[in-house]
């Protein structure tokens, strides 16, 4: 009987120990959270952006660290569910510092236009897919911070029915 409690006692000292050094040492970061919004242009019910990749540049320490989110396959996400309130996108782990740029890796982008009264389905070519956001923000350890990507499909998106369209992301960032 006394080695079970022995062996019990030891037992929680070690999973104890190891939570200690789990949330002291190891999880030493904080949270960042990637919401998008966007208003629509005039004409268009739906604007759809197809994201590969997420990555967020470090200044701390010379500016030489790239933390890198990557989806299995990409996110499509409908700009015009992000008119009245931010759409959550990704939540990276982040060491604490200072960060200056999000880089989102676009892979396509398709929309629903009104047509002369008939919707009709419009694959975007895009000039650039890749789109460097630049914006100032910390991580601190514990914490939480929430960064919003405001894409601006009126001026992103260019061209005519009859001719086509093309998008050339525009986005900005703001904190909070």
């Amino acid at each position: 009987m006394k080695g079970k409690v022995i062996g019990a006692i030891i037992a929680v000292v070690l999973i104890a120990g190891g939570g200690v050094y789990y949330f002291g040492f190891y999880n030493t970061g904080g949270t960042l959270n990637v919401n998008v919004t966007d208003p629509l242009p005039a004409g268009w019910s739906s604007v759809y952006v197809n994201i590969s990749s997420v990555s967020i540049h470090n200044s701390t320490g010379g500016g030489s660290g790239a933390y890198t989110k990557t989806f299995s396959t990409p996110v499509t996400v409908n700009l015009a569910k992000a008119t009245s309130t931010s759409l959550f996108l990704t939540s990276l782990s982040l060491p604490p510092g200072h960060y200056q740029m999000i880089r989102v890796v676009i892979t396509g982008a398709y929309g629903v236009y009104n047509n002369a009264g008939k919707p009709q389905t419009y694959t975007f070519t895009l000039v650039n897919g890749t789109v460097d956001i630049a914006g100032q923000f910390s991580i601190t350890k514990g914490a939480t911070t929430t960064v919003t990507l405001d894409f601006n499909s009126a001026q992103a998106v260019h061209g005519s029915a009859a001719a086509g369209f093309t998008m050339t992301p525009v986005v900005a960032m703001t904190v909070g």
